[in-house]
């Protein structure tokens, strides 16, 4: 495990649920393009971090 914490892990399996449940409903409005997904998914992250999807990988890197 990594040393991750049993809270850690519940979160983590949470967030990975929560975004197949989001991108589905994203297919289901007709999203299908790879690219649509990687737009939604940068705006998402911009809104909770302040920073684009490669900011963010560049500051956890």
């Amino acid at each position: 495990m990594k040393g991750y914490s049993p809270e850690w892990i519940t979160q983590r399996l949470l967030s990975i649920k929560i975004r197949k449940e989001l991108t589905d409903e994203w297919k289901e409005r007709g999203i299908e393009k790879e690219s649509d997904y990687a737009i939604l998914t940068n705006e998402l992250t911009k809104a909770w971090s302040g920073l684009s999807v490669k900011e963010y990988k560049n500051l956890k890197n």
